[in-house]
Protein backbone atom coordinates (compact mmCIF):
# COMPACT_ATOMS: atom_id res chain seq x y z
CA UNK A 1 0.00 0.00 0.00
CA UNK A 2 1.30 3.48 -0.64
CA UNK A 3 -0.42 6.48 0.27
CA UNK A 4 0.69 9.65 -1.62
CA UNK A 5 0.63 13.26 0.20
CA UNK A 6 2.09 16.33 -0.75
CA UNK A 7 5.64 16.53 -1.54
CA UNK A 8 6.71 19.00 1.04
CA UNK A 9 4.71 17.36 3.34
CA UNK A 10 6.15 13.52 3.01
CA UNK A 11 8.47 13.56 6.60
CA UNK A 12 5.19 15.18 8.16
CA UNK A 13 3.14 12.26 7.02
CA UNK A 14 5.60 9.54 7.82
CA UNK A 15 6.35 11.06 11.14
CA UNK A 16 2.13 11.69 12.04
CA UNK A 17 2.09 7.81 11.44
CA UNK A 18 4.84 7.16 13.74
CA UNK A 19 3.93 9.35 16.83
CA UNK A 20 -0.01 8.34 15.70
CA UNK A 21 0.04 4.66 15.40
CA UNK A 22 3.43 3.46 16.43
CA UNK A 23 4.62 2.96 12.50
CA UNK A 24 7.95 2.28 12.40
CA UNK A 25 10.68 4.01 9.62
CA UNK A 26 12.39 1.20 7.43
CA UNK A 27 13.96 2.64 4.51
CA UNK A 28 13.62 6.47 2.81
CA UNK A 29 14.09 6.41 -0.97
CA UNK A 30 15.52 9.91 -2.78
CA UNK A 31 15.22 10.96 -6.11
CA UNK A 32 17.66 13.63 -7.55
CA UNK A 33 18.60 14.10 -3.91
CA UNK A 34 15.29 15.15 -2.08
CA UNK A 35 13.30 12.65 -0.03
CA UNK A 36 10.33 11.27 -2.01
CA UNK A 37 9.16 8.30 -0.04
CA UNK A 38 9.48 6.32 3.25
CA UNK A 39 8.48 2.64 3.75
CA UNK A 40 7.38 1.96 7.06
CA UNK A 41 6.10 -0.71 8.97
CA UNK A 42 2.56 -0.98 10.91
CA UNK A 43 2.52 -4.46 13.12
CA UNK A 44 2.73 -7.27 10.57
CA UNK A 45 2.56 -4.82 7.36
CA UNK A 46 4.57 -2.83 5.25
CA UNK A 47 3.26 0.56 3.60
CA UNK A 48 4.71 3.48 1.49
CA UNK A 49 4.59 7.07 2.17
CA UNK A 50 5.00 9.14 -1.06
CA UNK A 51 5.16 12.53 -2.17
CA UNK A 52 3.18 12.77 -4.82
CA UNK A 53 5.19 13.97 -7.84
CA UNK A 54 4.68 17.91 -9.37
CA UNK A 55 4.52 17.32 -12.52
CA UNK A 56 1.66 14.89 -11.97
CA UNK A 57 -0.37 17.74 -10.05
CA UNK A 58 0.77 20.20 -12.58
CA UNK A 59 -0.69 18.33 -15.54
CA UNK A 60 -3.72 16.19 -14.27
CA UNK A 61 -4.11 14.40 -17.42
CA UNK A 62 -1.54 12.19 -17.54
CA UNK A 63 -3.32 11.03 -14.59
CA UNK A 64 -2.30 10.18 -11.11
CA UNK A 65 -1.52 8.91 -8.67
CA UNK A 66 -2.55 12.69 -6.95
CA UNK A 67 -2.74 13.73 -2.98
CA UNK A 68 -6.04 13.86 -1.45
CA UNK A 69 -7.31 17.81 -2.18
CA UNK A 70 -9.36 17.69 0.75
CA UNK A 71 -10.24 15.63 4.12
CA UNK A 72 -11.85 12.27 2.28
CA UNK A 73 -10.89 13.20 -0.93
CA UNK A 74 -9.63 9.63 -1.54
CA UNK A 75 -11.25 6.30 -3.05
CA UNK A 76 -10.08 3.83 -0.32
CA UNK A 77 -10.04 3.71 3.70
CA UNK A 78 -6.80 2.83 5.56
CA UNK A 79 -8.54 -0.29 8.07
CA UNK A 80 -6.64 -0.82 11.50
CA UNK A 81 -6.91 -3.11 13.92
CA UNK A 82 -6.26 -1.76 17.72
CA UNK A 83 -5.92 -3.55 20.84
CA UNK A 84 -7.28 -0.30 22.46
CA UNK A 85 -8.91 2.14 20.78
CA UNK A 86 -9.74 4.49 23.18
CA UNK A 87 -6.13 5.22 23.28
CA UNK A 88 -5.61 4.84 19.60
CA UNK A 89 -8.29 7.65 19.52
CA UNK A 90 -6.47 9.49 21.61
CA UNK A 91 -3.04 9.17 20.50
CA UNK A 92 -3.74 9.58 16.85
CA UNK A 93 -5.49 13.31 17.68
CA UNK A 94 -2.72 14.37 19.65
CA UNK A 95 -0.48 13.76 16.45
CA UNK A 96 -3.43 16.10 14.52
CA UNK A 97 -5.72 13.63 13.15
CA UNK A 98 -9.44 15.12 13.60
CA UNK A 99 -12.57 12.81 14.16
CA UNK A 100 -14.23 11.90 10.63
CA UNK A 101 -17.06 9.16 12.82
CA UNK A 102 -16.35 8.79 16.70
CA UNK A 103 -16.11 5.66 19.07
CA UNK A 104 -19.09 3.64 18.11
CA UNK A 105 -19.98 0.12 18.24
CA UNK A 106 -20.98 -1.24 14.82
CA UNK A 107 -23.74 -4.05 13.09
CA UNK A 108 -21.14 -6.41 14.05
CA UNK A 109 -20.84 -5.32 17.74
CA UNK A 110 -17.21 -4.31 17.16
CA UNK A 111 -15.79 -0.77 18.59
CA UNK A 112 -14.95 1.29 15.78
CA UNK A 113 -14.09 5.04 15.01
CA UNK A 114 -12.81 6.69 11.69
CA UNK A 115 -10.24 9.47 11.79
CA UNK A 116 -8.32 11.95 8.86
CA UNK A 117 -5.07 12.04 9.34
CA UNK A 118 -3.71 15.57 8.68
CA UNK A 119 -2.92 14.56 4.48
CA UNK A 120 -6.79 13.66 4.47
CA UNK A 121 -6.51 10.24 4.18
CA UNK A 122 -9.44 8.48 6.36
CA UNK A 123 -8.15 5.60 8.88
CA UNK A 124 -11.18 3.05 10.05
CA UNK A 125 -10.01 2.26 13.29
CA UNK A 126 -11.47 -1.04 15.09
CA UNK A 127 -10.76 -2.78 18.43
CA UNK A 128 -9.62 -6.07 18.33
CA UNK A 129 -12.21 -8.12 20.11
CA UNK A 130 -10.49 -10.72 22.63
CA UNK A 131 -11.78 -14.57 22.28
CA UNK A 132 -12.98 -16.22 25.39
CA UNK A 133 -13.70 -20.05 25.58
CA UNK A 134 -15.87 -20.88 28.23
CA UNK A 135 -14.21 -24.46 29.29
CA UNK A 136 -17.09 -27.29 30.54
CA UNK A 137 -16.65 -28.75 34.22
Amino acid sequence: MTLFVELERLRDAADFYRAAFGAEQVATHNEDGRLSAVEMRLGGSTFNVCGANPKREQEPQRGGPFFPKAAGAVNAIVNLTVPDLDAAVRSAIAAGATVRNGIETDTAGRRVAALFDPDGHIWGLVERQTVTTAIAA
